[in-house]
């Protein structure tokens, strides 16, 4: 992980509702309103309710839950790939929700990573050119990216394949890809969805 002093992940009072008009229904579900009635009346998706979640630096934190309950909604909000509808995303003490757009840009270059369920390669590049994909972006040199992607295909099972599209990959390797990418950026938020779904129990 990162060498600096990381201040863990603070969540609190989030919520989410999915529709045009979302902000105007936040205080009816604040006072009770259910995912139900939200939906019936309102024609809304209710996908979070007050979440509060604090995470310390250097842990591990497993969110369970069924399907549909949030799971994938939750971490999205971490890296702000879903904006919520109210509440605070306090990462290393500072509010993702207000960041402005280069600020989000260089907080996702730097301080998170992820493994997404549905692989999220990008189909015109190489498993290696995928793998080097953050490092690009935070403008590390070529040959120092290829060394430390190298280094994580290995680690995943994947040294022989780097010139290979995703296209030729099975869905258990596309996903060791994408473990590979996201490893590869070091970063000190490192988040998962789903991200051993499609291995074999003997490769996790």
């Amino acid at each position: 992980m990162a060498d600096h002093v990381f201040g863990g992940i603070k969540i609190r009072h989030l919520y989410k509702i999915f529709g045009p008009n979302a902000l105007s229904h936040i205080e009816a579900v604040k006072n009770g309103l259910s995912k139900t009635e939200l939906n019936e009346r309102y024609g809304h998706i209710l996908g979070l309710r007050d979440i509060n979640i604090e995470i310390p630096s250097g842990g591990i934190q497993v969110i369970m839950g069924l399907s549909g309950s949030g799971k994938s909604t939750l971490i999205r909000h971490i890296n702000r790939l879903i904006d919520p509808t109210a509440g605070e995303v306090l990462v290393n003490g500072v509010d993702v929700v207000q960041m402005s757009a280069s600020q989000l840009q260089e907080f996702r270059r730097h301080q998170t990573a992820m493994v997404f369920q549905k692989f999220a390669l990008l189909p015109h590049r190489t498993v290696l050119d995928n793998t080097i994909f953050g490092l690009e972006i935070q403008g590390v040199p070529r040959p120092k990216g290829i060394d430390t992607a190298m280094g994580w295909l290995e680690r995943v099972g994947l040294r022989g394949f780097e010139q290979k599209y995703p296209n030729q990959l099975s869905g258990g390797m596309q996903q060791r890809v994408g473990l590979a990418r996201a490893l590869a950026n070091d970063a000190p938020v490192l988040l998962m969805d789903e991200a051993y779904s499609a291995l074999d129990p003997l490769i996790r």
